[in-house]
């Protein structure tokens, strides 16, 4: 082959891979997107009901018609995706939010408020969905890694959001003047991913075999993922929620302001495990490692539920359960990925619906349980569900080793 041929196809060869990258970066933005997404609404709910003149707990349905849109949109999310590619997904799921977030900013009245909240649902499903179709489809040859890393992007978003909520209410800044600001970063993102390169990439079936979305509904390892999904995300949502009532009304109370760190200890662990995820995901195999991190997690919990007298110990202890909680979301991902390449799009969207209702169902059983019996049994529904998680990966490893030998 002549020289100039050669350096021809390695200039095109490194120009694939730096918009393989540029398009894997944009996806991490996309997530702190999501994570940011999740994070500054709570803080801005007192501001949001001023704003339309309804009661505080009337503008608490602005969050449960965003659950509501982003499950209702995950069917056709997945599908959205797998015909029309999860750049393509992505592209319309971040311009749907930049539109959500603006209508909230301006909307004067409750109605108006639920209807652009629906459309935020709508936005966050396509962005989950397309993101780690996306980061999967790019990086194939480092797919754990990836995934986990993708996923510790969503953490440091959520850390954000109630950091941007503070920064903007000591400055005197409206939630109407945020809300349009955020708008406008996630056009610009919308915009920047339109004008990069779509790429093709290859998304061969797992030796031959075709799986339309019936037969991935009726898969074994699907409804094991789903399952795991719902476990760890009613137990990761619920800790994350109750754990500021945990800290504050223990028997030694903590001030406000020290249980508040407490909250962001828990979720910092969850962003060093999913960073430590990424490191360990070359040599340990997806199902392994979120074995490995729902046994720490259940290690934690079980020390946490006996830590009441002492409550300074709860901060290293809450940090443990965050780093075990870590990289379990993404390992699945990738087993489901690594399962189905040609259907990541659709295989995320169905398990993301297990965890969608975990996250909605454990989380409500762990208040129920802290107010009917106390802050122990609180945490015992957390623990049960990660023993409970943990036995259900020992099953799936298990079985993935007999396959194998």
């Amino acid at each position: 082959m002549p020289k100039s041929v050669k350096e021809s196809a390695t200039q095109l060869e490194l120009a694939h891979l730096d918009r393989e990258k540029n398009l894997t970066r944009l996806a991490y933005a996309a997530m702190v997107v999501l994570g940011i997404n999740v994070g500054w609404l709570g803080p801005f709910l007192p501001q949001i009901a001023y704003g339309i003149n309804a009661s505080l707990d009337r503008t608490g349905l602005i969050l449960s018609a965003i659950a509501l849109g982003y499950f209702v949109a995950l069917p056709a999310g997945g599908e959205f995706g797998h015909r029309r590619g999860p750049h393509f997904l992505l592209i319309v799921a971040t311009a749907m939010d930049a539109v959500g977030f603006g209508w909230l900013a301006v909307a004067s009245s409750l109605p108006a408020s639920i209807c652009a909240a629906v459309l935020i649902g709508f936005a966050q499903c396509g962005i989950d969905v397309a993101v780690n179709a996306l980061v999967a489809e790019l990086n194939r040859d480092r797919l754990a890694a990836a995934l986990n890393y993708l996923h510790m992007m969503f953490g440091v978003g959520a850390t954000m959001g109630p950091a941007i909520d503070g920064l903007a209410m000591a400055r005197g800044i409206s939630y109407r003047l945020t809300f349009t600001a955020g708008a406008a970063a996630i056009a610009m993102l919308a915009v920047t991913l339109a004008a990069t390169p779509r790429m093709k990439s290859p998304s061969p079936p797992v030796d031959g075999e075709k799986h339309d979305l019936r037969a991935l509904l009726m898969h074994r390892l699907i409804w094991a993922i789903a399952l795991v999904l719902f476990l760890y995300v009613g137990a990761e949502v619920g800790v994350g929620a109750w754990l500021y009532s945990y800290l504050r009304h223990g028997a030694v109370p903590v001030a406000i302001s020290v249980a508040s760190a407490g909250v962001s200890i828990y979720w910092a662990g969850l962003i060093g495990g999913r960073l430590l995820g990424g490191m360990l995901a070359h040599r340990v195999p997806p199902l392994r490692l979120a074995a490995i991190g729902s046994l720490i997690a259940a290690a934690g919990l079980l020390s946490l539920m006996f830590t009441g007298s002492v409550p300074m110990l709860s901060f290293p202890i809450v940090a443990i359960v965050g780093v075990g909680f870590g990289p379990i979301f993404p390992n699945m991902i990738a087993a489901g990925a690594e399962r189905f390449p040609s259907r990541v799009a659709s295989m995320t969207s169905i398990v993301a619906g297990g965890a969608a209702l975990g996250g909605s169902a454990v989380p409500w059983a762990m208040g129920l349980a802290l107010v009917m019996s106390g802050r122990a049994a609180s945490i015992g529904i957390a623990f049960a569900a990660t023993v409970a998680m943990l036995a259900v990966l020992a099953s799936m490893d298990l079985s993935r080793s007999q396959c194998l030998s």
